[in-house]
């Protein structure tokens, strides 16, 4: 499969260069033809962009949900902007942990910082295979292997990170109905700077991490950036450890104010990542006769456990503007992933509550995918109204193999007073498994205005291919599938910064699979209603957005009755919801996020135990609250002080809603001072504490089954000493 994938990522270059030669070519053929020019949106060397960096907490700009730069009070749906500043003020160390203070999202239900990524959108998401896998990058998909083979980034280096909120397969292709994570990169900077940070932590937490950049040229054509990690931890499981090495080199090419072109490279070892198995429910989050289980209990074997990772990736982002009409962008990546895992994990626990039967899963897995994504942008007025058109092409191919077995035969564990290695496992066989998948994507949106009023219409095709061997027996499982979507939504903008707006939107993610019949599932198809507002009250450095909505996802898995252990898809999950967020900086010293969700998410149609039952995990309110006050003169100076609470409803803890876990309530807190305050001659330096679960509650964070629980994260203190220049 190795000389496909050479050919294929040949096929996909040659592809997306002459996309681009055609797109370059158009605007000069049809120029002469145009309606009246219109000067593009202003936007200033120094001032904010839309994937830049921004200056305290409330984010003007963002190109996430629309792919081009655009104001977020003229953008018609739901959108969050976490900035850096927030991530660092908070400690972020990980994506998930960054969203903890976002409306409508809910992450961190597995315990683990290193391995993956996974959150809750509007009720969305889901465990194994149907996780809800931050999986955006700078525009472009991140793809993944067969099986367990998922990348995650670490925050450090990303600038922001954005959640973009409802169905958003117009302008990406396939994604789950409730919405994506767009992570940004750190890029080049026409100034130099630089940091260097050292961390230490609980869990015996070591970590070192630098920033620097600046101009290679003095006319500033040439810009680059490196941004590195190392990282060595222990967990609050027994047995497991985290480490993880990062780099990733940057270079800007910006011959003139009309041209960019960005390199963006990064390599990311993860020798160990954690935990991230599953305890009984029985001991956690329902009562068990002999007490309750510890958060720091592992299930498994410490001479059987560990997931690395490897992920290296190559690409660029190249702009051009024409003239006030045309610009073309073209985002490419290719990428190279591979994992080792290896784990014993709790299969069911026995009558006496306190022994658990196990299972061992093994899988080594590899895989080589590439993204392209072509976009042209025509800025011109009809009459009266003004038109930012964009028009795309992108594809996606990857090829990835998976060796990967499940079963054998373990001895049992005390879960109250584990022995491990007694006696050797069997290791179960790993049969091999080849997948190449394949998307290609055409898609069109206007974004009209008329005077205040103004309108987002778009649309989009698809075809998806997948084609998996299974590598022992040669037997090839073929699956096609195409799909439309499409987005309308209508805003106006009020001179006292309110803007009200509606819209619909329509979404799609393949399933792998068949029927019993051996019919290829279809795409589950997502379709959204959604009312709202912004508010940016003038003179303010504020910004207030509120939402409600109805989604529902059709085409849902359920079991085929006829057919025991086959599936069909007459299930439907709807979700009903309002959310509001707010970030404001008042004073200029005190930076505020306040958040709160309620979902109302149902399963419509099944054929199984959880018809007319909540989706297991999530929560009908979440709540947060996060303040940051700096000492800017006087006898504190330089002192910044922090602090946040986190409110998450009980959630259902299997698909039949048979219990529940327990709500929870957590407190965050945060202290630093800027040591040249106090002396000129230590400008720069900075020292910081971070305390995530202040008062070490110990909670259930999420539960998928019977033996299918997670302990949250207990107390965890940060202290870095940083120097910036």
């Amino acid at each position: 499969m190795a000389g496909v994938l050479i050919i294929g990522n040949r096929a996909a270059l040659a592809v997306g260069v002459a996309l681009g030669a055609v797109i370059a070519a158009w605007p000069s053929a049809v120029l002469a033809q145009s309606g009246e020019a219109v000067s593009l949106d202003t936007i200033e060397v120094q001032g904010e962009r839309a994937s830049g960096p921004v200056n305290g907490y409330v984010a003007r700009r963002s190109e996430s949900a629309t792919k081009t730069d655009t104001p977020l009070i003229e953008t018609p749906q739901s959108v969050t902007v976490v900035t850096r500043q927030q991530m660092d003020d908070q400690g972020a160390q990980s994506v998930s942990q960054a969203l903890r203070y976002s409306a409508s999202v809910l992450g961190e239900t597995r315990l683990s910082m290193g391995r993956y990524d996974s959150v809750f959108i509007r009720g969305f998401g889901g465990s194994g295979g149907s996780a809800g896998f931050v999986n955006m990058l700078d525009g472009l998909r991140l793809q993944r292997g067969v099986n367990f083979l998922v990348p995650a980034v670490d925050p450090w280096g990303l600038e922001r990170v954005e959640v973009i909120r409802g169905p958003a397969s117009v302008i990406f292709g396939q994604l789950k109905p409730g919405g994506l994570i767009e992570m940004v990169s750190k890029r080049p900077r026409d100034v130099a700077h630089g940091e260097v940070q050292v961390q230490f932590g609980s869990f015996e937490r070591k970590q070192l991490a630098f920033d620097i950049g600046g101009p290679v040229t003095p006319d500033k054509t040439i810009l680059y950036r490196i941004v590195g990690l190392g990282r060595a931890a222990d967990t609050q499981v027994d047995f497991t450890k985290e480490e993880r090495l990062y780099i990733a080199p940057s270079v800007t090419f910006q011959p003139n104010a009309a041209t960019s072109l960005t390199l963006l490279t990064s390599f990311q070892r993860d020798p160990e990542t954690g935990f991230y198995g599953f305890i009984p429910s029985v001991g956690t989050a329902l009562p068990n006769r002999n007490g309750k289980i510890r958060s720091n209990f592992f299930p498994g074997e410490p001479s059987y456990e560990g997931y690395s990772r490897n992920h290296l990736t190559l690409g660029y982002a190249f702009e051009h503007r024409f003239n006030d009409v045309f610009s073309v962008r073209q985002n490419v990546r290719y990428s190279d992933l591979e994992s080792r895992n290896r784990t014993v994990a709790a299969a069911s626990l026995g009558a006496d509550q306190r022994t658990l039967t196990r299972r061992v899963t093994a899988s080594n897995e590899k895989a080589q995918t590439f993204g392209i994504d072509n976009q042209l942008q025509a800025d011109f007025r009809t009459g009266a109204l003004t038109h930012k058109v964009l028009f795309g092409v992108d594809g996606y191919w990857s090829d990835g193999t998976a060796f990967t077995g499940a079963g054998g035969t373990v001895q049992t564990l005390d879960a109250f007073n584990p022995v491990y290695g007694r006696r050797p496992f069997a290791v179960p066989a790993v049969p091999g498994t080849g997948q190449v998948a394949q998307q290609y994507g055409v898609y069109i949106q206007d974004q009209i205005k008329l005077d205040r009023l103004s309108l987002v219409v778009g649309g989009r095709f698809d075809r998806a291919m997948t084609r998996t061997r299974n590598l022992v027996n040669g037997a090839l499982t073929k699956q096609d599938d195409t799909a439309n979507t499409g987005r309308v939504a209508l805003m106006y903008n009020f001179d006292n910064g309110f803007a009200p707006y509606a819209s619909y939107a329509t979404s799609f993610e393949p399933v792998p699979g068949t029927t019993f019949n051996r019919v290829a599932f279809k795409p589950t198809e997502g379709e959204q209603y959604e009312a709202g507002f912004k508010y940016q009250p003038p003179g303010y450095n504020a910004f207030l957005q509120a939402a409600v909505y109805q989604l529902t996802q059709t085409n849902v898995q359920t079991a085929d009755l006829a057919n025991p252990g086959f599936q069909i898809q007459t299930g439907e999950v709807r979700a009903r919801g309002a959310e509001i967020e707010a970030r404001a900086t008042l004073f200029d010293n005190l930076d505020l996020i306040a958040a709160y969700t309620f979902t109302d998410a149902e399963v419509t149609k099944s054929t199984g135990v959880d018809l007319h039952k909540r989706p297991t995990v999530v929560p009908r309110h979440m709540a947060s609250l996060w303040a940051h006050y700096t000492f800017k003169t006087g006898l504190f100076a330089g002192l910044g002080l922090g602090a946040g609470v986190r409110y998450v409803g009980k959630g259902a803890g299997d698909p039949g809603n048979t219990f529940f876990t327990d709500d929870y309530t957590m407190v965050d807190a945060a202290i630093s001072y800027d040591l040249g305050a106090a002396n000129a001659a230590m400008k720069g330096w900075k020292v910081q504490v971070n305390a995530q679960n202040l008062f070490d509650k110990e909670y259930v964070a999420g539960c998928y089954g019977a033996v299918q629980c997670s302990f949250g994260l207990r107390r965890t203190v940060l202290a870095t000493l940083s120097y910036r220049w």
